[in-house]
């Protein structure tokens, strides 16, 4: 297989991010010829052999026709994002979108008429929608098929991995879709080479919108999440390695009991989170285990709850304010709650929770939070870098249903 290339060069900056994303694409496409027989493979049941010449160009030139950030006054709407010839006989034309909704289909019939004179002729429309934008679209002897970035975004990461500048392009690719929020929506966690808080957020965010639905099908309440992912950090926080989210029952998380969701350097975390406004929770809190019955029922859940995830954790926080925002932890205490009974290899240790009940009961004129918590750790679970994890964050909280109910 020869591939020619008529790319812009790698190093020009469109100034339109669709045509960014379709100048990385298709040089991905020129640098890992794996990749490319996938793409045509998979488009259109094209199967290139050694013999077969290929031509993949770019039909804009940056910061020229087509490549206006505002927009301006030019008929750019009949010139493609990319061309792919084969054999000199078949054509793909190459619309992109990096946002729904947004496939006009007079565009599309107009790049069509520009590949007219090849005898197999097809579009190619690639989006970051659900469902196809193009279901209804009929043009006379094109061949039109729609793929997601999600499909593309999986197409690359199953790739078997090469040296050197093809498995750079792949990479690179894969690295940039996953980081433009809506594009792919959740593939997974993963940092290939160390945490990075800016990537974190892109994930955690896409993780909460996919699993939002079914979380409010647990806990209808539950019905606001975090809008703003502002900065995560401060001179004097013991925690500066995550980013984190909830679904709480008002904007003001803090004002009830609410899920907390995070992403830190060694793991993804869900907890249960008693906040010190939680008033109402608190003094029910404080009913239950100032009650020999009532605490012996909640450590019964707890123990129950335990058998259904891979960890539990009961973590107390004493923490004191400064402008309002940034918190200076006074005091702090977390135990796992295999130390309640012994659970090989951690040792029976009642005294930790024998503490954190006391800190609970005689909490009072300090600013002090309840956590219920679960870890998933990065090494121990191959399945938190695919898609599927959603399903197994979604049966964690269902998991934790039942302490929660208790609680209210």
């Amino acid at each position: 297989m020869k591939i020619k290339n008529e790319l812009n060069n790698i190093f020009e900056q469109y100034d339109v991010e669709e045509n960014r994303l379709t100048n990385a694409f298709l040089h991905t496409l020129t640098q890992n010829p794996s990749i490319l027989k996938s793409f045509l493979q998979y488009s259109y049941n094209i199967h290139p052999n050694k013999k077969t010449e290929i031509v993949i160009s770019s039909q804009k030139e940056p910061f020229g026709l087509g490549d206006r950030a505002d927009g301006g006054k030019q008929d750019i709407e009949s010139i493609p994002d990319g061309w792919i010839i084969i054999d000199e006989n078949k054509a793909i034309v190459l619309e992109t979108k990096i946002r729904k909704n947004t496939v006009k289909q007079g565009q599309l019939k107009a790049h069509a008429k520009r590949i007219r004179d090849y005898p197999l002729r097809y579009l190619c429309v690639i989006t970051p929608d659900e469902e196809s934008p193009i279901e209804d679209l009929m043009i006379e002897g094109v061949e039109s098929r729609w793929i997601s970035w999600k499909q593309i975004y999986v197409m690359i990461t199953r790739e078997k991995k090469e040296r050197g500048l093809p498995e750079y392009f792949r990479k690179q690719l894969k690295e940039y879709l996953s980081m433009k929020e809506d594009l792919v929506g959740f593939q997974g966690i993963e940092f290939p080479e160390e945490f990075d808080s800016k990537k974190a957020k892109n994930i955690l965010k896409a993780l909460v919108k996919e699993i939002k639905t079914d979380i409010v099908k647990i806990y209808p309440e539950l019905i606001f999440e975090r809008s703003k992912y502002s900065r995560e950090i401060h001179a004097h926080t013991v925690h500066h390695r995550s980013v984190w989210s909830f679904f709480a029952t008002d904007k003001d998380f803090t004002k009830d009991m609410h899920l907390t969701l995070w992403l830190s350097d060694t793991h993804m975390g869900i907890a249960i989170t008693i906040s010190n406004n939680s008033k109402k929770r608190w003094k029910r809190l404080k009913a239950i285990f100032g009650s020999d019955e009532s605490f012996s029922v909640f450590k019964r859940k707890l123990t129950l709850l335990r058998k259904k995830l891979p960890n539990l954790y009961l973590e107390f926080v004493h923490r004191h304010y400064m402008h309002q925002q940034d918190a200076f932890v006074d005091g702090l205490i977390e135990m796992d709650w295999d130390t309640v009974k012994g659970i090989k290899p951690v040792k029976r240790n009642i005294i930790w929770l024998e503490a954190i009940k006391d800190l609970v009961i005689n909490k009072k004129g300090f600013n002090g939070q309840l956590m219920i918590r679960s870890r998933f750790f990065y090494n121990d679970h191959p399945k938190m870098k695919t898609a599927e994890f959603k399903n197994i964050v979604v049966e964690a909280a269902r998991s934790f249903k039942d302490v929660f109910e208790y609680l209210k």
